[in-house]
Parts: structure tokens; C-alpha cells; sequence
């Protein structure tokens, strides 16, 4: 029988369990909350799909919610909230306590085999066909997407999500069974629950879930190849002499600073110089990356250069604890009390096999200091100023 776990390195954490059937269970304790969230995340995205096979990640998530979740209503009007990323496809829902045993059956339907007739598809097509008129209408989606392709070349991290809409468009209700047969398995799973009473909910859960196995084995998925370090810097014009700009890194292993350090800074970049700085992590590797419009794409890299500059010196200053207090710590420990968030958080935390390797993700504490911080934003001026032409400045 599965026993329930914690990482040694923090006995009141999550809680794990492994079932037979491979699913990975983590309860996030949230005492006194009137709501539980959970967050199913099935380890396939567009990264797993080969040449031909691009963009049918995310169609089969629209078409998990359609066909096997019943729309992804639960109980009495909740709704699943389903995204396709690179990495990962994941599925949420926030429901009331006594509704978790219900949540948890309907995300659990994902592992159904999926027979979609040729009405569910068709209209699934063509809900996707109006999402990529829609994003691509965006400038901004198109620089980021291009920025992607730039940083991570002849990977399958390179092409957007919503892939090739000639293939999209030629797919069928067989070859969505057999896609759906050879990705979506227990093993390949995270089942994550944040509520008031979580150990007797996980448990109940894990008796439930033991119920959840596919009609066919699990298959071996091929290996996403790593995208290369690096950098780029990729625009388009949008008029009146200024271009849509995105900077953007990639880096082996964990980002730069550890996740209490990466909120911490990108709030304070945030708040003094109106500059937001993202990151994905993509399995092996970290990309971080900004938007801005500018005049050119080396005004951009300099102006995002100039910016992290000064908010170092901001928080290395007389009044740097009190701008990373008001401007980041007060409002970031806000933030992490929102249950989805801890649930979201403890999902990308969970990923390493073994449970004494599992950290949960560092959350920001009083005592994490401008030093902390600043060294973060360090790090950043040295990944972004490399996309200038003559390198990173010494």
C-alpha cells in the first residue's frame, strides 16, 4: 500500500503519494479555508509532439473538457479551467469543501479513453481555429512566439502551442484516440489539493483516483530535446517608429534565484520601472525573457539593462527595505495565501521522482533581504545584456 509522505526537509509540507497506477498526490494544507482548489497537470505538451503532430496537445485538451469532463462543470456550476503549455497541460478547478470528492472524479475523467464523434471535434476545430485568429492578431503573442523559436531552434519547444493549423485541421476522431491512448496516463500525472482537511482528503482522494486507470498501457513518449543556452532579441514593427520588442534567456537547470527571490525581484522591477519580467521553466531548462516597445531592438536591450540597474542600486540603497517591504514583500505574501496559487506552486514543486529531492517551492519570508534580491536582478542584467550585439558589458 502507498504510505503518505512528506519531504524531510519540512515535516509540516505537502503531502505526497504515489499510486499504484503512477499518479502523484499532494495535498497543500490551507487551514480555515471555506474553498479547496485542485490542479490536475498531465505531463504532456506541445515539447512532446513530433513533426506532424503540432498543436494536437492542446486539441486534445479541448476536447478532455468536452467530452470526458461533461463540459468541466462541477457540482453546483464550478468550472474546469484547462491550459496546454510546453511543458505540461493542466487542468483546475476551485470548488467549496464538500465538493472536492466531485472535483476530483471529474478531472479524473481525463484518463477516460477519448472517442470524440465528428460533431465535438468540428466544433472544438473551430473554437480553435477563432483562438489563433485571435492570437495572432496580437503583436505581442507573435514577438513572444518568435522570441521562442529564436531561443530554442530545432527543439520542439520552438513552436507555438496552438501548432500548424493544417494539421490541426486534419485531424480525426481515430487519430485523436490513439494520440489521447498514447499520452494521457496515471504515471504521466500530479494530482495537487490545497484544503482545510487535507490529509483525510488526499486519502479519500487516492481511493478514488485508484479507479482512475485508462483502458490501455502506458507507452513510452520520446524525450523533449533541451533547448541551448542562450539568447535573442526579436521584434516587429508597429508604427510611428517603434517596434514591439522581446529580450529573452535561456539557462540549464533552476532559474535565476530561488522562487521567493524570482517574486521578490520581479515585483520590485515591476513597481519602480514599469518592466515585467517572465519566466517559463521548460523541463531542463529555465527561459526568462521581457516585452517592451522601443525604437530598435538594441534600445530595448539597453533599456532594459539601464532599468534593472537602477532598481538594484534602489534596493542596495538608504530606502531599499523599505521599497522591497511596500513594493514587493507586503503584496507578495498576499499573494501566496491565495489557494490556487499555493496549489499552483506546489505542482511545480513536486517535480523530482524522489521524495527526499522534493523542495517545496520557497516562499517570501521577512527575512529574505535586499542582498537576496538584488543578487537576482544581478543575474538578469548578465542573461539580458548578453542580446547585445557586442556582448555582456564587463
Amino acid at each position: 500500500m502507498p504510505v503518505l509522505t512528506t519531504g524531510p526537509r519540512d515535516p509540516t509540507g505537502p503531502r505526497h503519494l504515489t499510486l499504484d497506477n503512477g499518479l502523484h498526490l499532494v495535498g497543500v494544507r490551507r487551514p480555515g479555508s471555506p474553498l479547496a482548489a485542485l490542479r490536475l497537470r498531465i505531463d504532456i505538451g506541445s515539447a512532446d509532439e513530433a513533426p506532424g503532430e503540432h498543436g494536437l496537445a492542446h486539441v486534445l485538451e479541448h476536447l478532455v473538457v468536452r467530452c470526458s469532463m461533461g463540459g468541466g462543470r462541477v457540482a453546483d456550476g464550478a468550472l474546469v479551467e484547462a491550459a496546454t503549455g510546453r511543458p505540461h497541460t493542466s487542468y483546475d478547478a476551485l470548488v467549496r469543501t464538500g465538493d472536492i470528492a466531485t472535483a476530483g472524479d471529474v478531472l479524473g475523467a481525463a484518463f477516460r479513453q477519448l472517442k470524440p464523434d465528428t460533431r465535438d471535434l468540428a466544433d472544438e476545430l473551430a473554437a480553435i481555429r477563432r483562438e489563433r485568429a485571435q492570437r495572432t492578431a496580437d503583436v505581442r503573442w507573435r514577438v513572444q512566439e518568435a522570441m521562442f523559436a529564436a531561443l530554442c531552434p530545432d527543439t520542439p519547444y520552438a513552436h507555438p502551442v496552438l501548432g500548424d493549423p493544417r494539421t490541426v485541421d486534419a485531424l480525426t476522431p481515430e487519430a485523436v484516440h490513439r494520440l489521447h491512448s498514447r499520452w494521457y496516463h496515471p504515471s504521466r500525472a500530479t494530482l495537487v489539493i490545497g484544503s482545510d482537511r487535507v490529509d483525510e482528503e488526499l486519502a479519500a482522494l487516492a481511493e478514488r483516483a485508484r479507479l482512475w486507470a485508462p483502458g490501455h498501457p502506458r507507452t513510452e513518449t520520446r524525450a523533449a530535446a533541451p533547448p541551448p543556452d542562450g539568447h535573442a532579441v526579436v521584434s516587429e514593427s508597429v508604427g510611428a517608429g517603434r517596434r514591439a520588442v522581446a529580450v529573452g534567456f535561456t539557462e540549464p537547470g533552476a532559474p535565476c534565484g530561488a522562487d521567493a527571490g524570482f517574486a521578490l525581484a520581479r515585483r520590485s522591477v515591476r513597481a519602480a520601472r514599469g518592466i515585467d519580467v517572465l519566466r517559463l521553466r521548460l523541463r531542463s531548462h529555465t527561459c526568462t525573457w521581457v516585452m517592451l516597445a522601443a525604437t530598435d531592438e538594441t534600445a530595448a536591450v539597453r533599456s532594459v539593462a539601464a532599468a534593472l540597474r537602477a532598481v538594484r542600486e534602489l534596493l542596495l540603497g538608504p530606502d531599499g527595505a523599505a521599497l522591497l517591504r511596500t513594493e514587493a514583500l507586503i503584496p507578495e505574501l498576499r499573494a501566496a495565501e491565495d489557494i490556487q496559487r499555493s496549489v499552483a506552486d506546489a505542482t511545480d514543486a513536486s517535480d523530482a521522482s524522489d521524495a527526499s529531492d522534493r523542495i517545496p517551492a520557497s516562499r517570501p519570508t521577512t527575512a529574505t533581504g535586499v542582498g537576496e534580491v538584488a543578487d537576482v536582478i544581478a543575474r538578469w542584467q548578465q542573461g539580458f545584456a548578453a542580446a547585445l550585439p557586442e556582448g555582456p558589458a564587463t
